[in-house]
């Protein structure tokens, strides 16, 4: 299994090969039932016949001669060896413990490879995940926590970004009530540091960190950005909990907003705090106005993705469309029903 991992590793970092090449190689060595390792084991004139776009047009920087020029990288095997110690596994497209809702709903924009550290199980877990502003209250902490601990007692697996406030605090609520969650990083493994917050909770076991970016890169916006669409992909639904504008006035967008809109892009519920309940929170008013599903207490949250897994199964037994492609609605009871937790 580690020589299928080395081999992702060696295609993540094939000079000339990008996203769009690699999926390109990829759709065809599905339709054929063969793997990464067929890939690495055909001649040069297998490969140019099987991917003959491959050195032209917009692959043209894409070659038979780099792909293999990885086998005797001594830095690459180098690092592949540290992210061994460190205990960090490659889940490629064809391992079957990549995440099947990320490949159905981001498809050809499913990223490469997926670098873990942690329970390798929660890949395929029903996850939701809770997103909201890095500076918030002391309230908007302690609501964000208790809504992670009804998901985890409800058997869903808490999905954030990492980022402090809103993100750190989904995490601690879920590793509190013993659930499990998923940390989505917008950097590399190598830049990896436990939180102080999560190191007395059992995070090893019941967390898992996934990052698709290179070992080495740092933070940046736009790998925020690309991040926000990985964690929706990951998720059953998404909570906004505080959300600034779109765009503040400098004209720099707020990520928790981009995280919902795009949830909203996938026909992914959203679920936004109610603007009654929380301050500095603009965007939650145009999330909703979107289409998000307001919302003032967690069991609101648990009882309509009941429903929703119970129309789910009903579908699937009828086998008609499933209601992953229909928009959420409303719920047809009022928050005023529903306890606070």
């Amino acid at each position: 299994m580690r020589n299928n991992e080395l081999l992702w590793f060696r295609l993540f970092n094939a000079s000339g090969f990008g996203l769009k090449s690699i999926h390109y190689m990829f759709d065809i060595l599905k339709n054929k039932d063969q793997t990464v390792e067929d890939l690495f084991a055909f001649d040069e004139k297998e490969f140019s016949s099987l991917f003959p776009e491959i050195g032209q047009g917009k692959f043209s920087k894409a070659s038979f001669g780099s792909l293999h020029q990885t086998e005797d990288n001594a830095r690459l095997h180098t690092s592949f060896e540290h992210l061994e110690a460190e205990r960090v596994k490659i889940v490629g497209l064809d391992d079957e413990k990549y995440p099947k809702d990320v490949l159905r709903l981001m498809n050809g924009d499913s990223p490469i490879a997926l670098f873990c550290r942690g329970n390798l199980r929660l890949l395929n877990n029903k996850g939701v995940s809770i997103v909201g502003a890095r500076d918030v209250d002391n309230f908007v902490v302690m609501l964000t926590k208790e809504i992670a601990k009804s998901l985890a007692h409800g058997g869903y697996n808490v999905t954030s970004g990492y980022a402090k406030g809103v993100d750190t605090s989904a995490h601690i609520g879920a590793l509190e009530a013993e659930g499990t969650t998923t940390m989505i990083l917008s950097f590399g493994v190598n830049h990896i540091s436990i939180k102080r917050e999560l190191k007395d909770l059992d995070w090893e076991k019941n967390g898992l960190f996934v990052t698709q970016f290179a070992p080495y890169e740092k933070f940046t916006g736009q790998n925020a950005m690309a991040r926000n669409k990985l964690v929706c992909a990951m998720s059953k639904a998404v909570v906004v909990m505080q959300s600034g504008p779109e765009r503040n006035g400098e004209g720099k967008m707020s990520g928790t907003f981009d995280a919902g809109k795009t949830a909203l892009g996938m026909n992914i519920p959203v679920f936004v705090l109610s603007p009654k309940i929380v301050s500095q929170a603009r965007g939650n008013y145009d999330l909703i106005r979107l289409g998000g599903i307001e919302f003032e207490n967690g069991n609101q949250i648990i009882e309509y993705l009941e429903k929703l897994g119970k129309e789910d199964t009903v579908h699937s037994a009828n086998g008609s469309q499933q209601i992953d492609d229909t928009k959420p609605k409303q719920p047809s009871h009022s928050v005023s029903q529903l306890s606070f937790f």
